[in-house]
């Protein structure tokens, strides 16, 4: 299940709570972090969310394997589309989402702290993407690793199938920093107060900007900046 709670500060922290499974995610776990997600980004009481695992020995083992269990493809293309929705929930929230990673960090799981704004990943956790070892290819947020961790590792990470060290991660760029096991939510929160300085509605463009400019080529995303940072001032003026 997928449990929820909000600090007075305005920070939900989203829990995957699944532990008997090494916090597998099933199909209603997915649509609930997604509608999690599009109405933490709703709701202007809140500033930031923080996604966590419930216990220590694991943040996800990635998607409940009970849900490949067949040779239909088009059930196949419903898991992996609800996959997507959490990833694209996460990009697009008006507020900055920050992962908390302890232990093993695998395949689907990998891919929706890819798409968080900060990863905080613990100093016993470890990461892989196996999907080729079991004969399917790695998708979805996948395709942007080579922008967090840079061509060369993410191509190690997805062909290889081996297991990455959190300071491994946090050398090639996909870890923000690495802490004490059990700090690490401590640590992805910090980066949230952070964020809760500035205005929410700029963080939401900024937000916005990023996912222009990684949609866009360097000529197109120079020139809608320049549209943006006017549009802040309007916002100012009213």
């Amino acid at each position: 299940m997928i449990t929820q709670a909000r600090s007075d500060e305005g920070i939900l922290t989203v829990t995957i709570d699944n532990e008997a499974r090494a916090n597998s995610l099933t199909a209603t776990m997915l649509d609930d972090l997604t509608k999690a997600l599009n109405t933490a980004s709703a709701d202007e009481t809140l500033r930031a969310v923080l996604l966590t695992s419930a216990g220590t020995r694991g943040f996800s083992a990635g998607m409940d394997t009970s849900q490949f269990e067949h040779e239909s493809p088009s059930r196949a293309l419903d898991t992996i589309t609800s996959l997507g929705r959490v990833c694209e929930a996460v990009k697009d929230c008006d507020i900055p989402v920050a992962v908390a990673i302890r232990g093993y960090c695998i395949g689907g799981a990998l891919e929706i702290a890819a798409a968080a704004d900060f990863r905080v990943g613990g100093e016993e956790s470890w990461y892989s993407m196996p999907e080729v070892r079991i004969g399917i290819p790695s998708v979805l947020d996948s395709v942007n690793l080579w922008r967090v961790m840079g061509w060369t590792k993410a191509t190690e990470l997805m062909l290889t199938a081996n297991r990455f060290s959190a300071s491994e991660m946090a050398e090639c760029g996909f870890l923000n920093t690495v802490a004490a096991d059990d700090r690490v939510e401590d640590r992805a929160l910090a980066y949230l107060n952070d964020t809760v300085m500035a205005d929410r509605a700029v963080i939401a463009q900024q937000k916005q900007l990023f996912r222009t400019w990684k949609n866009s080529f360097e000529r197109e995303a120079f020139e809608d900046s320049k549209k943006e940072f006017a549009l802040a001032f309007a916002r100012k003026s009213n």
